[in-house]
């Protein structure tokens, strides 16, 4: 396995496929026949409860290399390492979201309640337009 990824380096921005996906995580592909995973916690920044609306099998995936099993070449990839600019998917799912966890999502439900109504009445709004 030393020969299939000796060009490849962590910090490297590759583009691989998905080859399988599990609850927790995708497998990934890679032209020289290396394979890697990406981990649920390394798509995005926020919270993901279904990592379908994120890939799927045959999606082709811009990822940044952060870790390389030196006994059998494995590679740990991300895509939240990668600014948002140069990102890359073929992934299509238009009902593709993310939550995203604000610092104030974890006060008390008192002081909560009011920002969760005031932002489920915008989003509903703008889901009408």
């Amino acid at each position: 396995m030393e020969e299939k990824n000796s060009q490849i380096k962590i910090g490297d921005i590759i583009i691989g496929k998905v080859s399988k996906v599990r609850p927790y995580a995708a497998f990934l592909s890679f032209d020289n026949g290396v394979n890697g995973l990406l981990h649920i916690s390394e798509i995005t920044g926020g919270f993901i409860r279904d990592i379908e609306k994120h890939v799927a099998i045959g999606d082709e995936l811009k990822v940044k290399v952060i870790d390389i099993d030196s006994t059998n070449g494995f590679l740990r990839v991300s895509i939240k390492d990668i600014p948002e600019e140069e990102r890359y998917s073929t992934h299509t799912n238009k009902e593709k979201a993310t939550v995203i966890v604000e610092k104030n999502e974890f006060d008390t439900i008192e002081k909560s309640l009011p920002i969760w109504i005031e932002r489920t009445l915008k989003e509903s709004e703008e889901n009408k337009k």
